[in-house]
């Protein structure tokens, strides 16, 4: 069975001298294969490293990063992972995703939804922060984890009566937010700890 475990909780506050801190929440998922979802801000590298380290694993053992879209704060750190397969969503295009694999220096049309990612790991097409925002849904022994990235980005916009600042298009947002709500036991946010819904 899957098991899911928060790196780095993200963050995402606004400083006095006018510069948000921001990094994304960095998740591992070990099960039949080893799966980083999003990897965080610069200031995060050393982190994911001495984390991995405690789960007896290193960079070079992760075999699949996922990023929940293509934002700086989410994407920083993929460069660390230079074994893995690298499975992300470009906004617009008749194709649902494209899985790098940037040992080779390639890349390759992948169908997000109807392709395998690994046993009890699949993705849900979240639109709405951005276009090509995706969210991981994860099959635990304590239920479904959906790593939401920013398609629900702290616990307090898990609550329908908060409206995001940032965001490609509103409907959409609030659609994807709501699929996730019935979906998930447990959900982890772009920018914040896992929590339960």
């Amino acid at each position: 069975m899957n098991e899911v475990k928060v790196l780095v909780e993200g963050i995402h506050k606004m400083e006095e001298d006018g510069k948000m801190q921001i990094g994304s929440t960095v998740t591992l998922i070990k099960g039949e294969k080893n799966i980083i979802v999003d990897t965080g801000s610069f200031l995060d590298k050393d982190k994911i490293i001495s984390e991995l380290d405690k789960e007896r694993l290193n960079v070079e053992d992760i075999d699949l990063v996922i990023l929940t879209h293509l934002h700086l704060d989410h994407t920083v750190n993929t460069f660390l992972f230079k074994n893995a397969e690298i499975l992300y969503r470009l906004r617009g295009g008749d194709f649902v995703g494209l899985k790098g694999f940037p040992k080779e220096g390639k890349i390759k049309r992948f169908n997000l939804i109807e392709e395998e990612i690994s046993k009890g790991v699949s993705i849900l097409l979240t639109p709405g922060h951005s276009e090509d925002m995706i969210a991981v849904v994860v099959e635990t022994s304590e239920g479904k984890v959906i790593i939401a990235g920013d398609a629900i980005d702290s616990q307090e916009m898990s609550s329908e009566n908060e409206q995001p600042t940032l965001f490609w298009n509103l409907e959409e947002f609030n659609k994807s937010r709501k699929k996730i709500l019935e979906l998930a036991d447990y959900i982890i946010p772009g920018h914040g700890g896992i929590f339960k819904v």
